[in-house]
């Protein structure tokens, strides 16, 4: 390979960097937010992990503001909400087993968010729940004879539970492992169609050079 036809490739890669890292370092519309947790359940089911994740809405106008965000603000008029959420079980000290797996699906989206947190225009904590359980049948989990809430707590997710077996009294609970939440935003559609260009550009110059040290 040439000199000039590798001095040709480092400006090329050069310019793709520069413009796939602003395409996604530069602030963004989108207000579709994923937030990721994964901890143990806690002293009610000691052997019992849920890995989860949640997308939440956010609604472009409160993503300018700072701190906390009540939804009856005017930026969102209650417009912020949990989409949707999947809370994977298993078994902590056998977690590759699917005998003791099961996915808990909460699919219907909730509107039961008091507040978000906004730092630099990305959520960073809520108080918010889905207005539903789901039960397991996960005998790990107390199924199935249980149901399961999911709610958060600023930066933390928690579950509750119900449990009703046939042969005893009821039973409530909630998680008491802390499950600090990861989120990250969604990348734009543009910030996607930018990337895919670059990274086109990139072929086509390539290709390009390569024919004239030919």
């Amino acid at each position: 390979m040439s000199l000039r036809l590798i001095g040709n490739l480092k400006r090329i890669l050069t310019t793709v960097i520069v413009a796939m890292t602003a395409a996604y370092a530069a602030p963004s519309s989108a207000a579709v937010i994923i937030g990721r947790w994964d901890p143990s359940f806690g002293a009610a089911f000691p052997d019992l992990g849920w890995r989860g994740e949640a997308t939440f809405f956010v609604p472009d106008a409160c993503l300018a503001k700072s701190g906390w965000v009540f939804n009856f603000e005017s930026c969102s008029n209650f417009g912020m909400k949990i989409l949707s959420a999947d809370v994977e079980f298993y078994k902590v000290s056998d977690p590759t087993n699917p005998a003791f797996q099961e996915t808990l699906a909460f699919d219907e989206p909730s509107s039961v968010v008091e507040r978000m947190n906004i730092e630099n225009g990305v959520l960073a904590g809520l108080f918010g729940s889905f207005d539903y359980s789901v039960p397991s049948t996960l005998p790990l989990a107390g199924g199935p004879y249980t149901e399961f809430v999911l709610f958060f707590e600023d930066n933390i997710a928690r579950m509750g539970f119900i449990s009703n077996p046939p042969d005893g009294d009821e039973t409530r609970g909630r998680s008491d492992a802390n499950a600090f939440i990861t989120f990250r935003v969604v990348p734009e559609p543009g910030s996607l169609a930018l990337a895919v260009i670059a990274l086109l550009a990139t072929f086509a110059a390539v290709n390009r050079s390569y024919r004239r040290t030919r």
